[in-house]
């Protein structure tokens, strides 16, 4: 009797296990982002663009929400108008910062007329910055490129926090989903000691699963 019983609840297991491997998906996000400043001594900024790339793993809480974790290159960063050299001369000064981001996304699907999914995200995104170059301008000409570490500037913090939420649509593909999503970020931290400084980011991202 206890063998027959034990024999029923590893047969229970794994009938129930393979619908949860099953709905659980992995995936890559590829897309676009405009990021600038935010902060009370952010002035004069302006967009810069750059590119995002990462994975994902989909693991769902119940049918319509979902747990997310990423791992994620993102570059942000800014622009401003500076004046320098003699005789001063206006440059445009771009800094280009790169962050290896782990976000952790609650992830809402809601139906909507025609098949598809309304998305919603929300979510925190821990980052460490591997990359930081400085690129000058002149007349929509680069004049000079180097890393923050061989130039004057501010110390420039090694990591960020940020929160994040986002929307999207959803287009069912066998058991998972190809997703067209809309995200924005915001730090927590001041990106330099130079001040109330922090990223801002807006994202467009396919969601390409496995």
């Amino acid at each position: 009797m206890g063998r027959g019983r034990t024999l029923l609840l590893v047969t229970l297991g794994l009938g129930l296990a393979g619908p949860l491997r099953a709905q659980a998906s992995l995936g890559v996000n590829l897309g676009y982002s405009r990021s600038s400043f935010v902060g009370s001594d952010s002035k004069g900024v302006s967009a810069r663009e750059g590119a995002v790339a990462g994975a994902y793993f989909r693991l769902p809480l119940t049918s319509w929400l979902s747990v997310q974790p990423e791992l994620q290159l993102a570059s942000k960063g800014g622009a401003s108008r500076v004046t320098a050299g003699n005789p001063p001369v206006p440059l445009r000064l771009e800094l280009d910062l790169v962050y290896l981001d782990l976000p952790v996304l609650l992830r809402a699907g809601v139906p909507v007329p025609g098949g598809t999914r309304l998305v919603l995200l929300a979510g925190a995104t821990p980052g460490v910055r591997i990359g930081c170059n400085v690129e000058f301008f002149q007349n929509g000409v680069s004049i000079q490129r180097n890393t923050c570490g061989a130039v004057n500037l501010a110390t420039i913090r090694d990591w960020d926090v940020a929160v994040v939420g986002g929307a999207g649509l959803a287009v069912p593909i066998e058991r998972s989903e190809l997703a067209l999503e809309v995200r924005y970020s915001r730090g927590f931290h001041s990106v330099s000691d130079l001040g109330d400084i922090r990223n801002s980011a807006i994202s467009f991202t396919l969601a390409i699963p496995f």
